[in-house]
């Protein structure tokens, strides 16, 4: 190794995620941060403290709440007490279930080939995906034991270091994960442009290239996926084309989880093979792939409801929390059509249920809609137009997709108050998810009815486009509430100022800006004829 490989290998200092645990709940602060100490090195090692930190929650929260006969028994067992009891979210049962089995198959042995193995190995993507569910599942606790609420705990995030001399030691003695993780980490110093000089990122280039060369001699074979990426992210750099087709095809033939396919599917549409690309990242939606999912559902949402259907449908048998979202909106709009139809009410009802019960993105945007088209029927709780519309706000960032949403969200808004800047951010879009003349006249007679409301509080306001404009068209395309303002005193009063635009300066000040800009005008004007 040259000395720059030899200088990288030091100690670094992880991001500490569950330091909220340590002073009062120190045994499963242990078990967590040791399970995100071996995540990338030492998959089998990390699981078997994910379990061991899930039977030490479980005896956590039975002592919390007073089960009697308390938590005993096998693992499974512990957590169907929790479960029976009723006490503990139905979400928190179903990860600490999903890190029990995975734990469990750590520390047994398995034929593969015709040979018994003890390995277990997951892609660096779900390793990701259940160090965030563990995560939760601490807050959660940490919720109930230390009234620790979630908005004053940090959301988890990944280590991007690793404790090199550890990893070195054990992949010198022929560890091709560790081999791997080691290659990982430069990796991903790459990706974050943490170098300082060219010097320092050709030293990690060299740094990848060394120890992924050598996880390929140990039989590592998921290093042909890192590496792919790595050239297709152009963070090595001496590969063609077909070079880095040629090592995705290699990490296609060890591909259990999508992958390999979803990286492949990126980078064709990348290059602009946007076909092939697509049908690579369909197939790994279709292996349950949450990132491709996400993808896929993104792109077929306008172009093929079939598809887009199927896709939500996979998304739910492999608990993909954004398929929940989109699904419950299928089952807001079959209501919507037809209100009276009892069987789309109770379906409604359930896709929320269900929907809170898995902590589902935007849960609340799509909660407080179906407050606003039944009544508050189709929701356990009483909601006003006012708390809907907040609700929808709020919510509306955590969005999966890019839902047309934003028509229907003025509708709550209208018969609400506030959120006059939200209804400029989403004016455009909201205008151009309707044809009908009377919706596009209602959107624009209610952000211009709030925006003149506003300029009576600051005097000064933005429009998405001139007001006047906006009122006269809303009025002309059949709007009541905006022909009825502009024949009102005070209508034709404010508007003959026509001071509204799209910057919205209005007033005395605007006009003597005005008056400046016309004297200087004609003062170049005259310089400009001698």
């Amino acid at each position: 190794m040259s000395q720059a490989q030899h200088d990288s290998f030091h100690t670094t200092q992880s991001v500490d995620n569950y330091a909220f645990l340590q002073s009062e709940l120190n045994e499963l602060y242990i078990q967590a941060i040791q399970a995100e100490k071996y995540a990338s090195s030492d998959t089998q090692s990390s699981l078997a403290k994910m379990r061991l930190f899930v039977e030490l929650a479980c005896h956590e929260l039975g002592r919390f709440y007073g089960l009697i006969p308390p938590v005993s028994g096998d693992l499974i067992n512990k957590l169907k007490q929790l479960e029976a009891s009723g006490k503990v979210d139905a979400w928190v049962i179903e990860s600490m279930n999903t890190l029990r089995h995975l734990g469990n198959q750590s520390v047994h042995i398995s034929e593969s080939h015709g040979h018994f193995v003890a390995q277990i190995t997951l892609s660096h993507s779900r390793m990701r995906e259940l160090m965030q569910e563990m995560h939760e599942i601490a807050k959660y606790v940490a919720g109930k034991l230390l009234s620790i609420g979630n908005n004053q705990i940090p959301e988890w995030q990944e280590n991007h270091t690793l404790e090199l001399a550890d990893s070195v030691a054990l992949a010198l003695s022929g560890s091709s994960q560790s081999s791997y993780s080691i290659a990982q980490h430069f990796l991903d110093k790459l990706s974050s442009k943490e170098f300082a000089s060219k010097q320092q990122r050709a030293s990690w280039q060299l740094d990848l290239e060394y120890w992924s060369n050598k996880a390929i001699l140990q039989g590592c074979t998921c290093i042909w996926l890192l590496m792919a990426n790595a050239y297709a992210e152009k963070q090595l750099v001496d590969k063609t084309s077909t070079q880095i087709k040629e090592l995705y095809k290699k990490a296609l033939q060890y591909d259990k989880d999508g992958e390999a396919l979803l990286g492949f599917g990126q980078y064709l549409t990348r290059i602009e093979e946007s076909k092939l690309g697509l049908d690579y990242l369909a197939e790994a939606a279709m292996k349950g792939n949450h990132q491709a999912l996400s993808t896929m559902l993104s792109v077929t949402y306008k172009l093929d409801n079939k598809t887009y259907l199927e896709f939500i449908q996979q998304g739910l048998k492999v608990q993909h929390k954004a398929s929940l979202t989109l699904d419950l909106f299928e089952k807001i709009k079959r209501y919507e059509a037809d209100p009276q139809d009892e069987v789309a009410l109770r379906s409604l009802r359930s896709g929320l249920i269900e929907a809170q019960a898995k902590r589902a993105p935007a849960l609340n945007f799509f909660k407080g809609y179906a407050a606003f088209i039944s009544d508050s029927k189709a929701v356990c709780k009483g909601l006003s137009v006012q708390q809907s519309a907040d609700m929808m706000v709020e919510s509306y960032e955590d969005l999966p997709i890019a839902l047309e949403v934003e028509a229907l969200l003025v509708d709550v808004i209208a018969l609400a108050e506030g959120h006059q800047e939200f209804l400029i951010k989403i004016f455009d879009r909201a205008v151009a998810q309707t044809e009908d003349s009377q919706k596009i006249a209602h959107i624009k007679s209610v952000v211009a009815l709030r925006s003149i409301d506003l300029f009576k509080e600051v005097r000064s306001v933005k429009t998405p486009m001139p007001l006047r404009q906006m009122l006269q068209e809303a009025a002309n395309e059949g709007d009541a509430q905006a022909r009825t303002y502009i024949n009102s005193t005070e209508g034709k009063a404010l508007l003959k100022k026509g001071g509204f635009g799209v910057e919205g300066n209005v007033g005395r000040k605007a006009g003597v800006k005005k008056a400046k800009d016309r004297k200087k005008g004609k003062v170049a004007k005259k310089a400009r004829r001698k």
